[in-house]
Formats: structure tokens, sequence, C-alpha cells
């Protein structure tokens, strides 16, 4: 019996191997990731006492102060304040941030009384984090953020020689401090998981969800499984969003209700920050409607799919498009496309290149348009969707 159950395992692990879902080398580079995100903390919290003072000074002291087991004001801390919100009996997970910032024990650094506009079924992925000390998984969170931007890269094929690096020097960016405390690394994986085994229902279906969930709008990703017919991958990334809002609804029993009052009214304000560059944002503070942006990043999106580009990059372009919050950190979701436009052609490498500059800018560049950066990648994108080759890699095999 032993020795078919072993028999059963092996042929189980070969078979998965060769569908492309795992390798030894990979197996080998995640648990070197989890080591990293494991023993960072701890060393910075140990350093951190004898270095804090000469520290202080430090460009990106913040980050490493986060490391060492600080807290402050970060979005991921906003998002599982929301959750906290949700499972305590006497808040909401739509209060203002006033009132729920304690909850989570973020320090409220400047006054806004917005409230989360994410959707209800996003509110419960915070779950796992809101029954721990902020201050600890936030260090721990901080540093698995710059493993997923790099693991984005890797689940594209780019070489870890290229892909750690650069997930640093990415890090070490204004926005890309900022992107490290958020959920926008997480995105940029889950988009990449979804591509890379877009012939797996499990992991693109959980992928699909997933993303959707946390993002609201990605649920539009959706439409690539429902393009090729793979139903199983579309029950799955459907049945994670309403599991999720099940959940959120048996906690909060008022959450849509609270939903649909309190979101409008912040997206709404959100639009009108100066801070804010989303296509919707510009045209509403230049007395147009956002729905004009969403009528050109169709039409955009039509010529692609005309022009027979894959409609995996083009549904995920349109919904980066669309977005109508969308800060200077945003990029980062968005490196699986732009490594697709990288590889596409020499145009393509130069539009990467115009995106990398205007992540880099230092102010007043950063400071007069705090998210151009962002309206830059959306253009670039769509240009090279427009111009350039996208390149469809090997389709994967289905598994056996």
């Amino acid at each position: 019996m032993a020795t078919c159950r072993h028999d059963w395992l092996v042929s189980t692990s070969e078979r998965v191997a060769r569908a492309g879902v795992w390798t030894r080398q990979g197996i080998i580079e995640v648990l070197a990731n989890l080591l990293v995100i494991a023993a960072v903390p701890l060393i910075a919290r140990s350093l951190w006492p004898m270095f804090r003072e000469g520290i202080t000074n430090f460009g990106f002291a913040e980050i490493v102060e986060k490391l060492a087991g600080a807290g402050g004001w970060t979005d991921v801390g906003w998002e599982v304040a929301s959750t906290i919100g949700l499972i305590k009996p006497d808040f909401s997970a739509y209060d203002s941030l006033e009132v729920l910032h304690p909850l989570v024990g973020m320090q409220l650094d400047f006054v806004d009384l917005s409230v989360n506009s994410h959707p209800p079924f996003a509110i419960p992925l915070g779950l796992p984090l809101a029954y721990l000390d902020y201050g600890w998984w936030l260090s721990f969170y901080v540093i698995a953020s710059f493993c997923l931007i790099a693991l984005s890269m890797r689940l594209m094929r780019v070489p870890a020689y290229i892909a750690y690096p650069l997930a640093l020097g990415i890090c070490l960016t204004i926005p890309g401090r900022w992107g490290l405390m958020s959920t926008y690394p997480l995105s940029a994986v889950l988009i990449a998981l979804a591509w890379k085994y877009r012939r797996h229902p499990a992991i693109a279906g959980a992928a699909y969800g997933v993303y959707g969930s946390s993002r609201g709008i990605g649920l539009l990703m959706l439409f690539y499984p429902l393009w090729r017919r793979q139903w199983k991958t579309l029950i799955i990334g459907a049945a994670i969003p309403v599991a999720l809002l099940a959940i959120a609804v048996a906690l909060e029993p008022t959450v849509i209700t609270a939903f649909l009052e309190s979101s409008r009214a912040s997206i709404a304000a959100s639009l009108q920050r100066s801070d804010l560059m989303t296509v919707g944002a510009l045209l509403r503070r230049n007395g147009s409607q956002e729905y004009v942006g969403w009528l050109i990043a169709g039409v955009l999106a039509a010529i692609a799919l005309w022009r027979k580009q894959e409609p995996f990059w083009v549904i995920n372009w349109f919904i980066l498009a669309v977005s109508p919050i969308a800060w200077l950190h945003t990029f980062v979701m968005a490196i699986p496309l732009l490594v697709v436009v990288w590889r596409s052609s020499k145009l393509g490498v130069v539009l990467v290149l115009i995106a990398a500059a205007s992540v880099v800018s230092p102010p007043p560049l950063i400071s007069t348009y705090f998210s151009i950066n962002w309206v830059v990648v959306i253009a670039i994108s769509g240009i090279a969707l427009l111009a350039c080759p996208i390149p469809r890699e090997l389709e994967y095999p289905k598994p056996a």
C-alpha cells in the first residue's frame, strides 16, 4: 500500500511538473523568498536601536523603520482597519478613516475623513491580518511586497538576475516605496499568475477571483476565461467574490447598504484631489465626465482586439485605464503588462523606458503632478497595444 501511494505521488508530481505548475527550481526560489521575508524584519528589529539616530535623515528611513516594527500610516493598514470595523459590532467597515484608524493602531498623519471605497467582497481579504498586531505583521508585509514585485516578473519569465535587482530598484523609488505598503504588489502577482497558468482552472480561477475581489473593477478580467470558454476557470473566479461577499454580509448585514451610501462620496472626493491623475479624475477636473475616458479606452481596446492582440492583455489594459482611483504607486500593478510591452519590439522597449523615467522623476515633477507616472504607464501601454506586435507566448499544456 505504501509503495502504491509513493508511486501515485511521484507520478502525480511528474504530471504537475510537466504541466508547468511548478519545478524544483521554482520551489527553491519560493522557499528562498519565504526565508527572506522571515529573516529581514527580525534583523531590522535587532539593528534598529543601534542605528536609529544615524538613519533618521536617510531618505528611506520610513521603510527601514517599518521593517523594524514601527507602525504609522499605510494603505494596507487602512484596508485592514476596515476589516476590523467589519468584525467589531460597534463599528462598520465603511466608517470614516478618523473612526477606524485607531482600531488597527495607525497614527493619523493627516486629516482625511474619507471612507473605504472598496466593494464589500474586498474587505474580508484582510481577516488573516485583523487579529494580529499591526506593528508586527506590517514589517513582514513590507519585505513580502518586495518579493512579490520580483515574483511578478519571474512569473513572466524575467531572469532572476534581472528581476530581483530591478525589484530592489523599483522599491528605492518614491512610488515604489509607497507600493510596498499597499496591495498593488499582490495584484501584480495575481495578474502574472492568471497569465502563466491560464490553462489551469484552479490556479487561474483563484488568481482572477482574488484579484477581482481586491480591486473590484478587476472582475472584468473574468471576460478572458469567458472569451476562451474556460468554464471551470470562470466558475472558480466568480465563486470567490461571491463567497467573500457572503462572509462580509454575515459579519455586517448592512455592509452592502453602507457601501452604496458612502463609497460614492468617497470616490467623488478622491476624483477632485489634485494628486489623483487617473483619466477619469483629469476629465472631471476639466469639466468633462469620466465616462468619456471609458469610451476612449473602449474604442482603443476594440481596435487592439481587431488587430488580433492577445485579449488577456487588452482586458488588463482596459481595467487599468478606467480605474477610478490610482495613485503614483499604482504602476506596480502594471508590471506584467510592461514586461509584455518590453518584449514586443524596439518601440516597446522605448515606451517602457519612458514609463520608467516617469517613475523615477524627482521633484518638482512628482510634487507638481503627483501621479503623472500612472498616466504615462496607461498611455505607453495603450500605444503599444495599437502599434506593437504583442507576443503570444507558447501555450501551456492542459493538466493531465
